[in-house]
């Protein structure tokens, strides 16, 4: 058993101090308590209590309760606090009630103390209750602050990495511009230097020749006419056939980053056009498309009869071979293994022709009901369709249906081009279709049929919107930009007809306007558009509105 090495503080011999008295702060036993510490003088108010009890109630609170007597007042100093004021909230001395406090209501400071005590271990009890509370939102909130300061740190390392990766990407992408541009320029750069070279060279032999010319004449004698004539050469030099022309070379800037492909843009050589043939034709030009075995295939916007159709003698002449009974085409396209598709206005079928001669039969390809068909174009793999549905065409409803179909060659249903990755629209009216050397899909979209307006609308391969196209001001300053047709060149090139303007816009792949064909080159009212099989394009021209009030068909070589 262990040993007490307690002793009475008064004794000092006693082992079983059994006592304490809080006034003295001495440890006591039994019988120093009653023979010593009760007679000495003031001691009968000091309190002694049981050491078993003085653990239990706390020293603290057992102190507490004796200095209530022993308050110091705060404001006279030499005065202890008697009594408390319930109207002023504050402890009083004698000196203080006789001031200004009698006739406020008074209350002992013990009850006060037992009061504002019993307040205390009500809200510390509150506070104990709430404690768990945030001990758990703290600990929670740790967990969520160090899961997303881990989050943080990876997407900064995320970010901080992709910067680099881009940083390369424009650093290849910026070398290789400028390789392609120096390509470009270097070699003219020096053709240039070549013939300034020449040319100097020569301008110098015949400034000599003609500075001893005059130097002869101006002699008295005779003789230097013979020796000057025997000295010089008579012939001139020979004038430099190929002279290089100026050539405008643009840097056209992306109006989107698709995939980090195209950050800055591309270098473009703007071509020159060359009106090679103009042939007249009966009617307007709707539609023209050409084979590989040299069909040529068109219809008018007066008739839905598909034609034939070839040159003589300055003139586009037509053989009829099928008829579309009482419909109005609205969009052809070359497919594979030599095959007319084109669409019908207010149907949803899909219609093919395979053969190109008087006693040609159309057939179904496929049906895309209950949507109607608009805008159509073949790849290698694909057939891409435009669609509305069946209801008016404008105003667009929230109901309506506007967009474009992939269809495979077994007219399997691949995917929908409806609406961009923000749920909005794509399209207002698909009439024309095509794709380019990216694969991007260049669409003719119609946004006011009452106004003839429209725009270019370009999607890349799979579906992402990359930029519109809706005019230019040096074009369209009169008239609305009012496109009726697209065809994309070898160099990814987009050349839009405009009637309304009388132009063909030039576009680059990345949507800005590169040049213009229109009246400087003879061309008024063109509608439709394509590249030949010697990679020529042709116009078709309407009659309506042309100063002379015929329809041709344009052939132009591109030097690109």
């Amino acid at each position: 058993m262990a040993q007490n090495l307690m002793v009475c503080q008064f004794c000092e011999t006693s082992n079983e101090p059994k006592y304490k008295c809080v006034n003295c702060d001495l440890i006591l036993c039994e019988g120093c308590k009653i023979k010593i510490h009760t007679k000495i003088k003031k001691t009968e108010v000091h309190q002694v209590l049981d050491l078993k009890e003085f653990s239990n109630l706390g020293a603290s609170e057992t102190i507490r309760h004796l200095d209530l007597k022993d308050i110091q007042c705060s404001v006279h100093n030499a005065e202890q606090c008697i009594i408390y004021c319930e109207d002023c909230k504050v402890l009083l001395c004698a000196v203080c009630l006789l001031e200004s406090h009698r006739t406020h209501t008074l209350t002992k400071i013990a009850e006060v103390y037992q009061r504002k005590l019993k307040e205390l271990k009500e809200f510390d009890d509150k506070i104990q209750q709430e404690l768990p509370f945030y001990a758990d939102l703290e600990k929670e909130l740790k967990q969520i602050k160090s899961i997303e300061n881990d989050q943080y740190k990876e997407i900064k390392q995320r970010i901080l990495k992709k910067e680099s990766e881009l940083k390369e990407i424009i650093t290849k992408q910026r070398e290789n511009l400028i390789t392609e541009l120096d390509k470009l320029w270097k070699p003219r750069e020096e053709e240039m230097c070549r013939q300034l070279k020449e040319t100097a060279e020569k301008s110098d032999a015949l400034t000599r020749n003609k500075a001893k010319i005059e130097e002869t004449f101006q002699s008295h004698s005779a003789l230097a006419v013979f020796t000057a004539s025997g000295k010089l050469n008579n012939d001139l030099p020979t004038r430099p056939v190929n002279t290089i022309s100026e050539q405008k070379t643009v840097f056209s800037e992306t109006k989107v980053i698709d995939d980090n492909k195209e950050t800055f843009g591309s270098i473009l050589t703007i071509p020159v056009f060359k009106v090679t043939e103009t042939f007249m034709s009966e009617e307007s030009i709707w539609k023209i498309e050409t084979f590989e075995d040299k069909s040529n295939i068109l219809c008018f916007t007066t008739e839905s009869t598909i034609k034939s159709f070839k040159f003589k003698n300055s003139k586009c002449e037509t053989t009829s071979i099928a008829g579309v009974d009482k419909a109005d085409i609205v969009d052809m396209t070359k497919a594979k293994d030599n095959i007319l598709l084109f669409t019908i206005f207010k149907s949803s079928e899909i219609k093919c022709l395979s053969t190109f001669t008087p006693d040609s039969k159309i057939e179904t390809f496929t049906s895309i009901s209950p949507l109607y068909a608009r805008g159509i174009h073949a790849t290698n793999k694909n057939i891409l369709i435009g669609f509305k549905d069946n209801g008016n065409m404008f105003p667009l409803q929230e109901e309506s249906r506007r967009g474009i179909l992939v269809y495979d060659y077994n007219c399997r249903h691949m995917r929908t081009y409806e609406y961009d990755s923000n749920n909005h629209r794509l399209f207002s009216l698909p009439e024309v279709i095509t794709t380019n050397i990216n694969e991007d899909i260049c669409v003719i979209d119609s946004t006011n049929n009452k106004q003839w307006e429209g725009r270019v609308v370009v999607l890349g391969k799979h579906g992402n919107l990359k930029w519109t196209y809706n005019g230019h001001f040096s074009i369209n300053s009169t008239y609305n930009f009012n496109p009726q047709d697209l065809v994309t060149t070898s160099k990814g090139l987009i050349l839009v007809s405009d009637p309304d303007s009388n132009a063909v816009h030039m576009l680059s792949m990345e949507g800005c306007l590169v040049t213009s064909l229109n009246e400087s080159h003879g061309i008024e009212k063109p509608l439709c558009l394509i590249i030949n099989q010697d990679g020529q394009l042709q116009i078709g021209c309407s009659r309506i509105g042309t100063k002379d009030g015929k329809s041709k068909l344009h052939t132009v070589d591109i030097s690109l």
